[in-house]
């Protein structure tokens, strides 16, 4: 397999792409300066760990039953649906800066996010073979982590220019272009399509998947929300210095995921997730043994890298186990599983942090290597392709 595999993908598809750059650029401005944005209207560790725990609480409610939903409404109305209440979420924190307002306005963005991923994940992979499948995936997420890498340089350049809620309000002029992209694709799910049984087959295959990506879920959720305010606060980097370093990570990360693939091909995607992941799992306890923020920053790119450029692979991985009209079901019991153990990660970060800057590492590390374990016992034995774990 080769570079010549990114050719030939629909007109759609290449939206989708698209959607994905500008998603992730709007995205990534918001999650990189929200924190400093409340820190600035002078909330703790611990306010800050409520508002963000909230969001996914409300995104891992709402989970349950967003997939289903999705299939039966049809997979571009649940993402259309996804992107306007995440629009009115930001309006609402950029106009109303107060601790109940701000949790509500997250929790708006928590529902968004809980019809418009999974949907959108189904309604991509719907736009390419079996065979293709996850360089398409690797595509999209590759042109989507180099949006997040504008996205962060820019949130970590304009605050000389600008407030951090100013800059924050960027995205409510980038969250439309998203709503207008999908508007020009054609939903891939016919009527014939929309009807799903959820029966304990189903259920034992989606559970062996959301049981690794809790754990993963919880174990970021305990440190990654808080990377910024911890650079800043442990070696007193500047925010435009963090943006870049972040920005740096995702440029990398996003010229890696063009390669993944055949890697995978290689190997196999089971080694191919395990072998990365496990490795991120040992840099990330190195964290706060770091003497500079220098060694910090190597550290920490390295270890970013290695967790999220398999998140392609593994998606593709996932849903070549599932049916078309099972896709967006699958990816939204999947994404609750990590939701929702990364929002109770969040409230456990927030209290850590505030007593020690060293423990979150050390949990995340030891949660992210069980992740593994359980990862490569369910599938250890599988290939990339043909696969089929039998029903428990």
């Amino acid at each position: 397999m080769s570079l010549q595999n990114y050719r030939g993908f629909s007109r759609d598809a290449w939206l989708l792409v698209g959607y994905s750059f500008i998603s992730w650029l709007g995205g990534n401005i918001a999650w990189f300066i929200f924190p400093f944005y409340l820190k600035s209207l002078g909330f703790s560790y611990t306010d800050i760990g409520i508002v963000f725990s909230m969001s996914t609480i409300a995104q891992a409610s709402v989970l349950l039953f967003s997939g289903p939903l999705g299939t039966k409404m049809g997979y571009k109305k649940a993402v259309l649906l996804g992107v306007f209440l995440m629009f009115i979420g930001r309006l609402v924190q950029v106009a109303y800066p107060t601790i109940a307002l701000l949790t509500l306005g997250g929790v708006l963005v928590g529902i968004g996010m809980a019809f418009e991923n999974p949907s959108y994940m189904a309604l991509l992979s719907g736009e390419v073979s079996d065979e293709k499948r996850h360089y398409l995936f690797s595509l999209s997420s590759a042109m989507g982590t180099i949006g997040s890498a504008v996205g962060l340089i820019l949130a970590g350049f304009l605050p000389r220019y600008l407030s951090y809620r100013e800059v924050f309000a960027l995205v409510l002029v980038i969250i439309p272009v998203r709503f207008v992209l999908v508007l020009f694709v054609r939903s891939v799910l016919a009527e014939t399509e929309k009807k799903l049984k959820l029966n304990r087959s189903l259920l034992v295959r989606i559970g062996r998947f959301a049981l690794p990506s809790a754990l993963i879920g919880l174990g970021a959720g305990v440190t990654i929300p808080y990377m910024g305010l911890w650079f800043n606060q442990r070696f007193g980097t500047s925010l435009e210095n963090i943006g870049w370093l972040f920005a740096l990570q995702q440029f990398i990360m996003g010229l890696g995921m063009f390669l993944l693939p055949m890697i995978a091909d290689r190997f196999g995607s089971v080694k191919t997730i395990v072998s990365f992941n496990g490795s991120a799992s040992l840099l990330i306890a190195a964290m706060p043994l770091s003497p500079t923020f220098l060694i910090a920053a190597v550290i920490y790119t390295v270890r970013t890298i290695l967790m999220n450029i398999v998140n392609p692979i593994w998606n593709s991985f996932m849903v070549g186990f599932f049916k078309k009209e099972e896709r967006s079901t699958v990816m939204a019991l999947n994404n609750l599983s990590w939701t929702a153990t990364f929002g109770v990660g969040q409230y456990l970060g927030g209290r850590l942090f505030d007593f020690s800057l060293t423990w979150p590492f050390m949990i995340t590390a030891i949660l992210y290597s069980l992740s593994m374990v359980v990862f490569w016992g369910f599938f250890g034995r599988a290939e990339t392709k043909g696969y089929k774990p039998e029903p428990a």
